[in-house]
């Protein structure tokens, strides 16, 4: 049977959609298959910051410049989707931000110390030993950024299907034939697997061996109706980490916090335990009002990373994978994309799109403004914290 198309997409987070968008601008014909809605994984459920790289100096240097990269190409290509904040505030102890104070310089990242009088407004200090710097982050909405890409990719002629999951890759002679679903096969002789905690189970299934080097792990995020004027960032483990919304929603979890690692797709129940936890440590840290306790709504979303060399101490890779499946194990037509974290989806999508197309574009992803995001309407996913028990409109 001839293919119609020429690369199917697994996958339709904001990797799958980016990688998409710019094979569809480059002129194939792209179909882009998900289990569930657009965004639907860690895309929606994550704070929606993407990183200057000032988190990561300490233990992952390697991904610094390339966070500073995808800050300016986000804010470049997507002004609509950005929240409007103050400056983030990285909080610790005067040793620890002393540390990061010399790291920052040294990545000529730009900080300016927080007056403690300003901090004792928005933290409850008394007791600790705390210092803090503000540097200027990027908060996304992540439900504007996903209509945005889904509906420039319906633009670019990109057939979304949603609700379709994808049973297998389809291989002869070592080489993509296209990808059973929905009980029928899509011919295509290249495939680019970005699904994230379901890529191991596909690529076992298709007989690669890259499936033993991912790791997937759980974080749980917590949502509160609140009023937040900046991200709140704390770099001791265990020391929330908060991000404001556009609709008067206050995202928290814990930096370094618990992340059990897992091997599969599921529902995961929320630790009560450890939303306590989180609940009892933000109402010891945060001044009174920002947040409403009695309304938080907590859920747990997955991480899958490539362990390769840039594995760290807690067995985390934060820096994307691309993975040329021909080039690593002799698998024609197959490539495996993990971002890693959102911040650096452009760069992922830009390299898969190069090593496909032979092209090379810019990491900023170029968007086009004039699309209707109408168009998209129907086939994104919510976020999991909008619900009527909160009162969020959207």
């Amino acid at each position: 049977m001839k293919s119609e198309i020429d690369c199917v997409v697994i996958g339709g987070g904001i990797a799958g959609l980016m990688s998409a968008a710019r094979l569809a601008s480059a002129g194939m014909r792209v179909r882009l298959i998900e289990r569930d809605l657009l965004g639907a994984g860690a895309t929606t459920s994550n704070h929606g910051l993407i990183h200057s790289g000032a988190l990561y100096a300490r233990w992952h240097p390697e991904i610094v410049t390339a966070c500073a990269q995808a800050q300016i190409a986000y804010r470049t290509a997507f002004p609509g989707c950005v929240v409007t904040t103050q400056p983030c505030w990285y909080y610790g102890t005067p040793e620890t931000m002393h540390i990061y104070r010399q790291l920052w310089r040294r990545h000529d990242i730009v900080h300016q110390r927080v007056d403690s009088r300003e901090i004792s407004e928005v933290l409850r200090v008394d007791g600790r030993d705390v210092s803090a710097c503000a540097i200027s982050e990027l908060v996304i909405d992540t439900h504007a950024l996903l209509n945005q890409l889904a509906a420039q990719c319906i633009r670019l002629g990109v057939e979304i299907s949603v609700g379709v999951k994808a049973a297998r890759i389809v291989t002869e002679d070592r080489r993509v034939r296209g990808v059973a679903a929905a009980h029928a096969l899509v011919p295509a002789p290249r495939v680019v697997v970005c699904a994230g905690i379901g890529t191991r189970a596909l690529l076992d299934d298709a007989g690669s061996i890259i499936g033993a080097a991912l790791s997937s792990r759980l974080e749980m995020l917590t949502a509160y109706p609140g009023v937040l004027s900046r991200p709140l960032i704390g770099l001791e483990f265990g020391w929330p980490a908060l991000a404001p919304t556009t609709a008067g929603v206050v995202l928290a979890s814990r930096y370094g916090g618990v992340q059990p690692t897992v091997t599969r797709a599921a529902r995961w129940p929320v630790p009560t335990g450890e939303a306590a936890a989180l609940d009892a440590e933000l109402r010891d840290w945060l001044a009174p009002g920002i947040i409403a306790h009695g309304r938080a709504s907590a859920w747990v979303c997955s991480k899958t990373e490539h362990l390769g060399e840039d594995a760290d101490q807690w067995g985390t890779a934060p820096n994307f994978a691309v993975i040329d499946h021909a080039a690593r194990e002799q698998l024609q037509g197959l490539w495996t994309v993990l971002p890693g974290k959102m911040t650096l989806a452009m760069h992922a999508s830009r390299h898969v799109a190069a090593a496909i197309t032979g092209t090379s574009e810019s990491v900023a992803l170029r968007a086009d403004r004039a699309v209707a995001v109408d168009d998209a309407r129907g086939l994104v996913s919510g976020q999991p914290w909008v619900s009527e028990s909160m009162q969020v409109a959207r």
